[in-house]
Order: C-alpha cells, then sequence, then structure tokens
C-alpha cells in the first residue's frame, strides 16, 4: 500500500513537474545571463570604489538600544579624525558613501561576530574587525573606554592586508 502511495506521488509529480519545469526554462535561461552580466559589472564597480576610497577608515554600528546611545556620546567624538560613520538603522545603512556599496562591504565581512565593527579599505581590499566583545566590556563591565580607543586606533593605524574580503 505505501509503495502504491510513493509511486502515485511520483507520477503526479512528473505529471505536473516536468510541465512547469519546462514552462520556466526559457524564463531562467534568458534571465541567469542577465543576472549574471549585472551581478559582474557591479563587482567592477565595487572594485573601482574599493580603490578610490583607498586609505579610508569606517566606524559600523547598528540601533540596538542598549548601546547606541552610549557609541553616539562616549565613543564617536573620541574616535581619530578621518574615521567615517556607517550607522545601520536595522537594515537600512546610513552613510556618506554609496548605499550599494557599504552594504556589499557589509555584507562581505570576514570577522564578523555582532557590531560595533571597524573596516578599513587598504590597496583596493576590505579589512574587517569587530569590537563587539571589548565594546560590551566597556559596555556592560565597566572596563575602560581608553583602552577600546586605543585598540580601534591601532587596527586603523596598521598597514597589513589580513582577512581581506
Amino acid at each position: 500500500m505505501k509503495l502504491g502511495n510513493n509511486i502515485l506521488a511520483f507520477i503526479v509529480f512528473l505529471i505536473i513537474g516536468i510541465p512547469i519545469f519546462i514552462l520556466f526554462l526559457p524564463i531562467m535561461i534568458v534571465l541567469y545571463p542577465i543576472h549574471f552580466f549585472q551581478r559582474k559589472r557591479f563587482e567592477k564597480k565595487y572594485s573601482e570604489f574599493l580603490t578610490s576610497n583607498n586609505g579610508k577608515n569606517f566606524f559600523c554600528y547598528n540601533n540596538r538600544k542598549n548601546s547606541k546611545e552610549y557609541i553616539e556620546e562616549q565613543i564617536i567624538p573620541n574616535l581619530t579624525d578621518g574615521i567615517e560613520i556607517v550607522y545601520l538603522n536595522g537594515k537600512k545603512v546610513e552613510s556618506e558613501y554609496n548605499v550599494e556599496f557599504i552594504s556589499e562591504a557589509l555584507y562581505k565581512f570576514k570577522n564578523y561576530s555582532g557590531f560595533p565593527h571597524l573596516m578599513k579599505i587598504q590597496n583596493g581590499k576590505l579589512i574587517d574587525k569587530s569590537i563587539n566583545n571589548p565594546f560590551y566590556n566597556v559596555l556592560n563591565l565597566k572596563k575602560s573606554k581608553t583602552e577600546l580607543l586605543t585598540k580601534i586606533n591601532r587596527f586603523f593605524e596598521l598597514n597589513e592586508i589580513k582577512n581581506v574580503a
């Protein structure tokens, strides 16, 4: 009885599935190359973005309630000049830079373990580092804010390429 049900389900799947597949195959054949070339064009522009913004440093944080205010009042004002701010308001990226390219950079994080996060562009490559753990040590365990700021500045001052995206 069970074998008969399986065979019947397979036959129904073939009768419905094959025609649907045949109907959508031409659409997939047309859309896939379009998507492929759009992605290639975007990757080229993203690479140009990285090259044209060589040497830029970014401090990225989000709208998490227990940290946003502290970051805006205690961390950002104490960052060295030239560090760009990227704010994630939910899923919306707020930045002075092209939102599509910043979103791509955020998507390509190699060392992500939560926000806040640091990223810099060197030699056309994205380098990133999460400071989530040190930040929450300062926020929750009342550790030294100076130590955190030193870690942030040290990351941006180092000129080595590690974990490139």
